[in-house]
Formats: C-alpha cells, structure tokens, sequence
C-alpha cells in the first residue's frame, strides 16, 4: 500500500540510523552456527557496567513519588542545573563566578541540545556548520534534517585524525561562500576517532572562532573520559560566554544512557532561546534522574574517576591487541573508541575476490563496509565502519571538501571498547586474525 501523502524531503533525504545496519549483520551471525565463537558487540558506545549503586537506589526512589511525574522548568530542575555547573567548576579548576547555573541548561539528552542548537543558530536552506570529518553520524543527520549544510574539515589520519585548522581558515575567509558559517562544531574526546584535542589546540578553535564573530561548539559528551586533568582551559577566559558553547552528557559518565540527560553550557542569553525550542520539543528534561542525581553528583567523582581509569587501560590493552596482527593497526584512541586501519591487502584484487566470496556478492572496490560487514558476519565481531561517518563516495559535497583525498581511502573500521569485558578485547586478535585468513593473508 503506498503513502497518500508527501514526506518532508529533509527526512527522506536524511541517511537512515546507521547501527541497525550494523545490528543486522550481527543478527546474520548469531542466527548461524557462529563458528568464530560468540558475538563480539564493539558497535555502539554503551556503558558496559551499571550506573553506580546509590544512583540505583535513588533513582528507584525518585521515581515512585508523584513529583518526579509532573512536568517540571524547561531547562531542568535548578538542583541540577546548580549541582552540574558546580561539577563543571569542579573538573575545570574553575571558581564560583567563572561558570554559573545560570549558565546551564539541561536537555533530554545531548542529541537533543546538538539539534536544539542547530535550531537556534542556523537559518535553514542558507547556513553551514563547520564539523570534522570523519563526523558523528547524528550531527550531519541533524544537519540534513535541519536543512543546514556541512562544511566539511578533513581530519589527518597520520596526525591522530586532527581537523584541519587551515581548511577551516580558508572556508571561513571565503567570499565564494553561500552558505553562512554559523558555527564550528568539535567533539573532543572524538567520536567516531576517539581522538583528543589538546587544550592548545582548542584555544586556536576558540581564536579562530572569535576572529570570524561565530560560537566555537565543543561535544564533550566524553570529557569524563579525556585524561586525569582538565580536559581543557577556555572556562578561564572571563570571556569565554561569547564565543564558547559546550554540550554533555550524562550517559557516559553516569551510565544512565535510557535515562535521556544531557546539557547546554552557554551564555544567558543563548539558554533563552535555546528555552523557546526546548518547550516545543521536550516541554522539559526528565525528572527523575535529575532530582535523583543533583544531590549525588559530588559523592559519585570517585567512581567515575575509576571507571575512567579503567577505560583507559582497556585501550591501551585494546592496541596491543589489534597491532599484533599483521596488517591492523589503531591510528587514535580515547573516550569509548578505537579508530582502527585494516590491512592494505584487502583493497587488493585479490583481496576484492575475498571479499566477494566471504559476502556472496561482487565488490568493484573494499572499502570499510565490506570488511566491516565480512567482520560481523565471518568472524562474529560487530562493529561500525568508517564509511558510516562519512558522506558516500560518490556524494557530490566531497566536491567541497578541502584536502579530503586521503578520506576516500575509506579504510577505517571504530571499535567501541566501554560496553565490553577486558577478556573480550583480548580476544579480538584471534577473530582479527581469522578474517585474515578469510581475506587469504
């Protein structure tokens, strides 16, 4: 039966969520005789332990009284909204006037303050965004939803997939461009690389930011993952409210990712309008997590500073995994991923014929969806290839895209480490290793 009616053409022009593909290959494996062993899921970013005990608890209470069921203020419950900023003020060595609760706002999750923002800042149909690339998969649907366009920074996979600070000073100082530069937008620690920025480097983003009157976006839904220090200085700058936005997340660090809370830290005057959208999309934040958190979240640092610690040696645990196979290698880690190169004999015509037999289909090229298709369902390893964070090949915006060649070499598969036990990284090489004979090396 067909529709009777018309579809917006910026949803149907929107790619499709990318993990249910990837889901599906899973599927394929764990419905055969899965002769590599279990499935192996290093697809999604998804805590890979509980939230912590007493939030358990809180939240179990919290949830039960008829308050936490009524609506409650559009930008979250003050106790929260006091409670994260002094968690900010916290991590980022700062004191009680360089960041206030004023200048939080708390969302239903951080997807949700990225397209919030969008809507705030972006005209549609005459705006453009400044973001990496490799980017994450939601930011350039929201673009496309939003009718904004992506002005697209190549990252330099031999430098840890740093974006280019030159392309954004040339797309910036452009008088060929049509589309308005409205923002830049970064996600450090990275996804989908994992790379992290450096507080330098960031306060060159911040710089260039400034000198062409647009806000410097940071993502920083894993900056409770970024190392043992600040993830960064630009709090600092009494100025920072003027060019400086950052979005979170409680879904990492908290491990409450069902529980949809993320925020918005930016001036005053942003927060008001970023209220007039939030009461048409979210009316307000969900209330339960925040009235059971607000009072917990000085008592939980501990915890989250262990679970980080942990993480972190996984990675390092995860890259001496994969480096001893011949042919793979991790090119950046951090956060929750590993962004990993696969061997170049796979791009080979032998390698093509590999490929072909281990999918049941001709391939013209091997890129990072067949390997990471031949992956889940060959191998029972289940994760996201690095076509997913990119436009297709053939996409005509790629036109646009200043020194990007070195992306079209499309060789790149993201390991998510956090959802996953210390054994199963450690069997990674053995499945690394079996696709290698799959690929007849």
């Amino acid at each position: 039966m067909t529709l009777r009616y018309a579809l917006s053409p910026a949803v149907t022009r929107t790619s499709a969520p990318c993990i249910p593909q990837a889901k599906a290959w899973g599927a394929t494996y764990a419905a055969g005789p899965q002769a590599a062993g279990p499935l192996l899921d290093l697809s999604q970013g998804v805590p890979g332990e509980p939230p912590h005990d007493t939030v358990l608890s809180a939240l179990s209470k919290v949830a039960g009284k008829p308050a936490a069921a009524q609506y409650g203020p559009i930008l979250g419950e003050p106790s929260m909204r006091a409670a994260l900023a002094t968690e900010l003020r916290y991590q980022y060595n700062l004191s009680d006037g360089d960041l206030k609760a004023e200048d939080v706002g708390i969302t239903t999750g951080c997807n949700m303050a990225f397209l919030i923002l969008l809507m705030c800042l972006c005209p549609p149909n005459e705006s453009s965004i400044l973001l990496p690339l490799p980017s994450y998969f939601n930011h350039a649907m929201s673009l496309s939803l939003q009718s904004v366009t992506p002005a697209y920074l190549p990252c330099d996979p031999t430098q840890n997939f740093g974006p280019s600070l030159e392309a954004a000073r040339e797309i910036l100082s452009s008088p060929t461009t049509t589309q308005k530069p409205r923002a830049i937008v970064l996600v450090t620690p990275n996804n989908p690389t994992g790379s992290t920025y450096s507080p330098e480097v960031l306060a060159e983003w911040l710089s260039l930011a400034r000198e062409h009157a647009i806000p410097l976006v940071l993502d920083e839904t894993y900056r409770d993952f970024a190392s043992t220090g600040a993830p960064h200085d630009l709090f600092q700058d009494p100025q920072w409210r003027d060019s400086l936005i950052t979005l979170g997340s409680f879904s990492k660090g908290y491990r409450i990712p069902g529980h949809r809370l993320g925020s918005i830290t930016a001036h005053p005057d942003v927060l008001k309008q970023v209220a007039t959208v939030a009461d048409c999309m979210q009316i307000c934040p969900p209330r339960a997590p925040q009235l059971a958190l607000a009072p917990l979240l000085p008592s939980l640092r501990e915890d989250m500073v262990r679970y980080a610690g942990a993480l972190r040696k996984r990675l390092v645990d995860f890259d001496a995994a994969v480096g001893s196979v011949p042919g793979w290698r991790v090119l950046s880690s951090g956060g929750f991923y590993a962004y990993v190169e696969f061997p170049e004999a796979y791009t080979s015509d032998s390698g093509k014929k590999a490929v072909a037999a281990a999918l049941g289909k001709e391939v013209s090229r091997v890129g990072s969806r067949d390997v990471g298709h031949a992956l889940a369902t060959r191998c029972g390893v289940l994760t996201l290839p690095g076509c997913f964070f990119m436009p297709e090949l053939d996409d005509r915006i790629w036109e646009s895209v200043r020194g990007g060649d070195a992306m079209h070499e499309d060789r790149w598969i993201r390991f998510a480490v956090a959802n996953v036990s210390d054994d199963t990284i450690a069997g990674v090489a053995d499945r690394l290793r079996a696709l290698n004979s799959v690929m007849g090396m």
